[in-house]
């Protein structure tokens, strides 16, 4: 099925961009300039569906950070949307992104919001070289693939697949053992909600624990807020925590 724009979003607001992952395939993004005087730079790390960079624009979040003077990258994973698909190296994916979205503002930090499929991946991101994330915002991040794709049969079929075909890729693809060995000290802000089946809060605990000294990290429990859906269900109190977070990025790179 062909990737939709979200009637939610216009799209001349939007500047269509790709660029390589280490595998060489194209991925498509989508670029947002800050709507004020630029603080930072986000990458977005969509979760599974069909909706992939889009979940971002239909959800609201990609205009809450761009009104709070933040440029956007949003982006299709390898599989997804219009990227096509070339591995299950998901964390090189959005590694290129990030590497990509800091040579389009070389002066400016470049921050990472995840969810899910994304949140999980990019934290995996973090513990590679070259990353140029300063700051995290994980939301229903999973500490092991099994807990994860057990709610998606297909994706666990492949999984197991590639422990046979895969085995040094597959030790890399490990949020919860990634979660020490991320690079530069990286502030992290975990959220959860009470409500979600898929990726409990106690998740959030066990890779707050991962994480130990390795990054500064902070744990946002939201009630009555579904997976991946903080935004959606909870929009004050993401609001209120996220936005003064990202606002760390002010500082300078040059």
């Amino acid at each position: 099925m062909p990737w939709v724009w979200p009637v939610e979003e216009d799209q001349k607001s939007w500047e269509r961009v790709s660029f390589a992952n280490p595998s060489g395939a194209s991925l498509s993004g989508l670029w947002g300039a800050a709507l004020d005087e630029p603080i930072g730079t986000l990458v977005l790390a969509h979760p599974m569906g069909k909706a992939a960079k889009g979940f971002w624009l239909k959800q609201g979040h990609a205009s809450l950070f761009r009104r709070s003077g933040l440029n956007v990258l949003v982006f299709d994973a390898n599989g997804f949307g219009e990227s096509p698909a070339t591995s299950f190296d998901y964390p090189a994916d959005i590694l290129a992104a990030g590497q990509w979205a800091q040579s389009r503002t070389p002066k400016l930090n470049v921050g990472l919001v995840g969810a899910s499929f994304g949140a999980g991946w990019g934290l995996c991101a973090l513990a590679r070289a070259g990353s140029p994330f300063k700051l995290a915002v994980l939301e229903a991040a999973f500490p092991t693939l099994p807990e994860f794709w057990k709610h998606y049969p297909v994706a666990q079929a492949a999984l197991k697949t590639s422990k046979i075909v895969w085995p040094s890729l597959e030790r890399k693809l490990r949020p919860e053992a990634e979660a020490p060995k991320v690079l530069g000290h990286p502030s992290a802000l975990l959220i959860y909600g009470e409500k979600d089946k898929y990726t409990p809060p106690e998740h959030g605990q066990r890779l707050m624990r991962a994480f130990g000294s390795a990054a500064d990290t902070q744990l946002l429990v939201l009630p009555d807020v579904e997976h991946t859906f903080a935004y959606r269900d909870a929009a004050d109190a993401y609001t209120a925590r996220v936005i003064p977070f990202l606002k760390q990025l002010r500082q300078s790179a040059a």
